[in-house]
């Protein structure tokens, strides 16, 4: 199907440092997507133009860039995240969010703990609501993420894991995938999608009577429900039914302009799930699925909330009750809180800054264990943000007060560049 040159997958060197702007389809046809990755090999092999590595430091994680990787570097990806953009969204963004899952301490059951995170390009520009309705490169990034899956299985088989991510409409490019929606005359591998250990939903701009269709992967799908968030995407269903084109008449129609903040399942959950809010259920469920008991099958998919520590706060530092209110006037932290970061990968704009902690933390622990072992571990952050009061006046103004404020937050430390091979 894809008449690319194996000669970097094969491991040799080609000198490339930089991921090209366009990087060629994954190789999926071809039965000799095998041997050693180095940087340029594993773009080229994955249809990438990014990806983040997990390596040791002195007992702890750390996510390393693969532009910061050594040509030579010999990169292991037999632990495999798959992170599926949001619409418009940038490679910056994704390197924000990718670090931070490569530096969790969550690792898949007795696996190792290497791990690699690559980037599903799907948005060809940065405007997000264009991108939000354009069904031709969602059904694009659903058949690149289709064949990343079998290059993988191709690759490792059974002696490799990999889990899905996500975000925003990237949770669609996912449910295409899955369904076998994605375009392209080879473009579904069941056997490849078979072996998806766990998917997690972040914002997801799916309604909330769709869902993955069961015993489409092998783990569970674990969609975070944020009734906070009423962004774009729970209207995605009016503007672009599943399966659709997108209608942007449908843009000026009175059910879409009310936002309708309990449609969507980013803000109640799919309606069909069960939807888990304490640790020993998982237990309970982990149990009940060593068993082998049929009922497990029952909570393959579930809605899990976000922690309650993820809030928006108003101007006086009031947290501004969940009245829908908030939509209106925190749209960017409600919505790119889920993934670390603000929009577009910015974390140094004041608006994000209160939230910062918590929200990678939520990544590093939640989303990371979600991804990694299908489950959490506790439903609640040990990060508490408060909200910015820089007039220390207690009146609760709806008002958000990151407009006003001039604070600026100094950019993070980039890891070293000094990169040893991926364990």
């Amino acid at each position: 199907m894809l008449a690319t040159a194996l000669v970097a997958v094969a491991g040799c060197d080609t000198g490339a440092t930089k991921a090209p702007r366009t990087p060629a389809r994954p190789v999926a046809a071809s039965p000799d997507v095998l041997g050693r990755l180095t940087p340029d090999a594993m773009r080229q092999a994955y249809g990438t133009p990014a990806f983040v590595v997990r390596q040791r430091n002195e007992g702890c994680h750390v996510g390393i860039q693969g532009v910061d990787l050594p040509a030579g570097a010999a990169i292991d990806d037999r632990h495999l995240i798959v992170f599926a953009e949001g619409a418009g969204d940038t490679v910056e963004g994704f390197r924000w969010t990718a670090r931070l899952l490569a530096e969790s301490p969550h690792t898949f059951p007795g696996r190792g703990r290497g791990l690699a995170v690559v980037l599903v390009k799907w948005s060809r520009s940065t405007d997000a609501v264009a991108e939000h309705l354009n069904h031709e490169h969602q059904a694009a990034g659903a058949a690149l993420l289709a064949e990343m899956l079998e290059v993988h299985r191709r690759r490792h088989g059974d002696r490799g894991r990999v889990s899905l991510v996500g975000f925003s409409a990237g949770t669609r490019v996912i449910e295409m995938a899955l369904r076998g929606a994605a375009t392209g005359d080879a473009a579904w591998y069941p056997r490849a999608q078979r072996r998806v250990a766990n998917v997690v939903f972040l914002g997801s701009s799916l309604e909330r009577d769709e869902t993955l269709p069961p015993g489409v992967v092998g783990g569970r799908l674990l969609n975070f429900v944020n009734p906070r968030d009423t962004h774009f995407g729970d209207r995605a269903a009016y503007v672009a039914p599943a399966g659709g084109q997108a209608n942007l008449l449908n843009l000026l129609k009175q059910t879409t302009i009310a936002r309708r903040p309990r449609v969507g399942v980013s803000a109640t959950g799919f309606l069909s799930l069960p939807t888990l809010t304490a640790a020993d259920q998982f237990d309970a469920l982990d149990c009940l699925e060593a068993t082998g008991a049929p009922s497990a099958d029952a909570f393959k998919q579930v809605n899990v909330p976000v922690p309650p520590e993820l809030v928006p706060y108003g101007l006086f530092g009031q947290a501004i009750e969940d009245d829908d209110l908030d939509d209106y006037l925190n749209q960017a932290p409600n919505h790119y809180i889920l993934v670390g970061r603000g929009p577009g990968g910015r974390t140094d704009v004041a608006g994000f800054a209160q939230y910062r902690a918590s929200a990678e933390e939520f990544i590093r622990e939640h989303v990371a264990s979600a991804a990694l072992r299908g489950r959490l571990d506790r439903f609640h952050l040990e990060h508490v943000p408060e909200g910015a009061n820089p007039l220390k006046l207690p009146i609760p103004l709806p008002v958000p007060w990151a407009v006003f404020s001039t604070e600026k937050e100094a950019p993070a430390t980039k890891p070293a560049t000094k990169a040893s091979p991926a364990d």
